[in-house]
């Protein structure tokens, strides 16, 4: 089994996803922090993982994600798409479930980050069946931890249950959504969640394009 705390373990992938990104993000990010945002994703996946599968790929993803959060932080919100990062505890539920229902509003007019405060183990199969019965795919959907480069690199900060583990960062716009945490193995409270969500959802769709409107 894979110690994520012990440097003898981490596997040659993770180097070489590593020279991937350091290339991709070239005059960017140091190679150096390229090379540290990896391996501690790669960890942080780890150590939460109940089936390792996909791990590799997942670390690349995630890694990819916040390296693309340093990027947009440096960018004027005119000259991007605007960002939407959601967190709840598990990032297993409202989360996720609020990323593919802005996803479905806006398309490629956002871009959209999701994480948890105390990021559960796997995210419950009865999201995708309850966004199925509305047409909106779940996407590439895995709980993944809270970092300071997500805040960052978001413009709006939408928190569901979480408290005060956000980190507060001048120039975002927080919102607290108070909607309880789904039962994840009942699709009717998964339902609930989802339909609540979506009409917050709504909201903010409606409030990004009106600020692109008069960007």
């Amino acid at each position: 089994m894979i110690d994520p705390h012990d440097d003898t373990t981490v596997p040659d992938v993770v180097t070489r996803i590593a020279e991937r990104l350091t290339a991709r993000y070239a005059g960017i990010v140091s190679a150096e922090t390229v090379a540290a945002i990896v391996d501690d994703s790669y960890r942080q996946l780890a150590a939460r993982a109940s089936i390792r599968r996909y791990l590799a790929s997942l670390t690349g993803h995630f890694a990819a994600e916040r390296l693309a959060a340093i990027r947009r932080a440096s960018v004027s919100l005119s000259d991007r798409p605007a960002s939407v990062l959601f967190v709840c505890v598990e990032n297993a539920g409202r989360s996720q479930l609020a990323s593919a229902l802005l996803a479905a509003e806006l398309g490629d007019g956002v871009t959209i980050a999701s994480a948890g405060s105390q990021p559960g183990s796997a995210v419950s199969p009865l999201l995708a069946d309850a966004l199925d019965e509305l047409g909106v795919p779940l996407g590439t959907a895995y709980p993944k931890p809270l970092t300071d480069e997500l805040v960052r690199g978001a413009d709006f900060v939408i928190t569901m249950g979480c408290g005060d583990a956000c980190p507060v960062h001048p120039g975002r716009k927080y919102e607290d959504w108070a909607i309880p945490a789904p039962d994840a193995v009942n699709l009717d409270s998964v339902r609930a969640a989802r339909d609540a969500i979506a009409e917050h959802v709504s909201s903010l769709a409606a409030e990004i394009r009106a600020a692109r409107a008069h960007a």
